[in-house]
């Protein structure tokens, strides 16, 4: 659990609220809304492999839709592995290579989704990062990014996969170092190098305390390190490719718990030069993790994305989540379009996950003024 219960009641208290409820009252589409939507590019990101054959190029355009965002790995802990030929690790099957070969790209960008810790399948174990919970210290089926071999091979298969025929890669939201994580041996001599002092996890954990505030300056400065690293070496192999990450809805709207949780700091995270934020602001989730009504989950997701266009302007990308995370059933289009409606229309791009292929007349009813078919 990234949170508990306790700091999930003192964030609810806080001052970030402001009373939107006379602003939502009505859920239709005002026409500058439909101008500025009009104006907007969409992308949509499949969580399947099988898009072989399946992509209507002129229906997509035509709604507006300048990007598919595509799956490039498996994180099945018997089954894992990557989904296009790499030297690093394992390739389940060539699945990116042969969409590449039929897609249009005359019609819409290609983006491969790609992961960068969470290898849990991974049989060597020695490029593995330890958490530390409960007064115990436990190797973790990640990659420890303060290990100098697993960033290696990290940069390695990034490099590889920069120099296909695409135009993007998104980085998976496993690029976070959390709470209990980096509890490594590369990992605490890090620390023992920055802070000058021995690396003693429970002081390393007591929150508040000069060596927790230390620790977590290690861990963020690390990660960023490592992302910017990513970064350059994507453009060193394509100097046309685009680099986005997925961010939680928590680093705009609260820093200091982003940092804890995640190591993240939305301004470094913009100094590493990444292209592009994805805000995962997942409408249904944020409602449902932090228990609210409709009226105030508006509200938080208005304040929560403007905060976040003042820090990332033009490279901000809103993700909107068009399933239920739990049952995978559609979101009813007025649900999701009442959120739409929300963004702000300086907002350039807005991405709509889980997207399937049966999934473009409800497309089209969510961006509208589209002609079909």
């Amino acid at each position: 659990m990234r949170k508990n219960t306790a700091l999930t009641i003192g964030i609810i208290g806080c001052s970030f609220f402001i009373s939107f409820s006379n602003l939502y009252a009505g859920t239709g589409i005002t026409p500058a809304t439909q101008t500025a939507q009009a104006a907007r590019s969409y992308e949509i990101q499949f969580h399947t492999i099988k898009l072989h054959g399946q992509l209507d190029y002129n229906r997509l355009n035509r709604m507006g839709i300048t990007k598919v965002i595509y799956r490039v790995f498996e994180a099945d802990e018997n089954e894992g592995g990557l989904y296009f030929n790499n030297s690093q690790f394992n390739t389940l099957q060539p699945a990116l290579e042969k969409l590449i070969a039929e897609f249009d790209f005359k019609k819409l960008n290609l983006c491969a989704w790609m992961m960068t810790r969470k290898f849990n399948w991974l049989n060597n174990t020695s490029l593995f990062d330890y958490q530390y919970e409960n007064d115990y210290l436990q190797m973790i089926p990640k990659l420890d990014v303060f290990n100098p071999d697993a960033v290696r091979k990290l940069i390695a298969v990034y490099k590889e996969l920069a120099s296909r025929h695409i135009d993007c890669i998104l980085i998976q939201d496993d690029f976070t170092l959390r709470y209990n994580e980096g509890f490594s041996s590369w990992g605490k001599a890090q620390f023992t190098s920055a802070v000058r002092a021995p690396a003693v996890e429970k002081l390393m954990m007591a929150d508040g305390t000069p060596y927790n505030q230390a620790w977590k300056r290690v861990k963020a400065d690390q990660l960023n390190k490592v992302l910017k690293v990513l970064v350059e070496n994507c453009k060193m192999v394509n100097s046309a490719i685009k680099v986005g990450i997925n961010i939680y809805y928590e680093t705009p709207a609260f820093p200091d718990k982003a940092e804890t949780w995640y190591g993240h700091s939305l301004k470094a995270i913009l100094d590493t030069g990444v292209d592009y934020i994805y805000l995962m602001s997942y409408q249904r989730q944020i409602k449902d993790e932090m228990n609210w009504d409709e009226e105030r989950n508006r509200a938080f997701f208005k304040e929560m994305v403007e905060k976040a266009f003042d820090m990332c302007k033009e490279k901000l990308v809103v993700k909107l989540q068009i399933r239920d995370w739990k049952t995978a059933e559609r979101i009813p289009a007025a649900e999701v379009r009442t959120y739409l409606d929300l963004i702000p229309s300086r907002v350039d791009r807005v991405c709509f996950t889980p997207v399937k292929i049966e999934d473009y007349d409800y497309l089209e009813e969510l961006i509208g003024g589209a002609a079909k078919k």
